[in-house]
């Protein structure tokens, strides 16, 4: 269930097909009894969505908050490898990513109507075609960058302080089919739900563990490994992306528990993803 968080009803667990589904997990926690552990190395590697969208959550949601980049705010999560003059300068990723904070998105976690600063929800262009496009701001560090507030200032409770916290950062869907993405790939890995993240205090360098990896060779799935873990830089990894799957594979994902702030605050944000791929990423195992 990790990132399976919605604004729902009981239709968003209906979807889940918690009973269709059973067989194949099981299947796969037996494969993992027996698995080898992941190899080391450089390889091309697709992430499902639920991993992609918390890739998405601390290397692209925090880095933008920009109290952190500003020097206000570095509690919990540190502060940002990002400066105010690199909107529309910064290549962040490539031609592929494109990111948007969208408050408005329909189920979302981070979906609501003003923020705590009385500015409506809106959509916010984060990264258009891989370049860096805009910050998440409040009324006073907007002001500070000669920009308007775009409503992310929000508090936990009414007796806290509002900060500046992501809304729905969402990864927007591609052209490819998953199908495709795994038949294109000659050597590579396809790795699925999230287990383990560890990031610098400035968002650029991380390594992210998952569950379970495929083997893929010559366009197929092959044997499975444990313990897979991938490092990477984070515009460099995002500049390694070379598709991510339509809407048809695309899901609004969301974090009940994100922390900022001293003292701490917790806030439900989302994340929208789709899995992605992307080359010649160091990959190797987790212990």
């Amino acid at each position: 269930f990790r990132g399976n968080f919605a604004t729902r009803g009981y239709e968003y667990v209906q979807a889940m097909d918690l009973v269709g589904n059973a067989a194949r997990v099981a299947e796969e926690a037996a494969r993992l009894i027996v698995a080898p552990q992941c190899p080391s190395g450089r390889r091309t590697i697709i992430l499902d969505g639920g991993q992609l969208a918390l890739q998405v959550h601390e290397s692209i949601g925090h880095p933008i908050e920009l109290d952190r980049v500003l020097g206000l705010e570095a509690g919990f999560a540190g502060t940002s490898f990002l400066k105010p003059d690199d909107i529309g300068h910064l290549r962040y990723g490539s031609e592929h990513v494109n990111v948007v904070a969208d408050a408005t998105e329909p189920g979302g976690l981070g979906t609501f109507g003003y923020d705590d600063e009385g500015v409506p929800a809106q959509r916010t262009d984060i990264i258009r075609e891989g370049f860096f496009r805009g910050f998440l701001t409040s009324r006073e560090t907007a002001g500070a960058i000669g920009q308007n507030a775009n409503g992310t200032m929000r508090a936990s409770s009414w007796n806290a302080i509002p900060l500046i916290r992501m809304t729905n950062v969402n990864l927007l869907p591609g052209d490819r089919d998953f199908d495709e993405l795994i038949a294109e790939t000659e050597n590579g890995l396809y790795m699925a739900t999230n287990r383990s993240w560890s990031i610098d205090d400035k968002r650029l360098n991380f390594q992210f563990g998952c569950e379970i990896a495929w083997d893929i060779t010559d366009g197929k799935l092959g044997r499975v490994y444990k313990n897979p873990t991938y490092t990477g830089i984070t515009p460099e990894f995002w500049a390694s992306c070379d598709a991510v799957c339509t809407r048809d594979h695309w899901q609004m994902w969301g974090t009940p528990n994100c922390g900022k702030g001293e003292p701490t605050q917790s806030a439900h944000v989302g994340e929208g993803a789709a899995p992605a791929r992307f080359r010649n990423v160091e990959v190797g195992v987790m212990r």
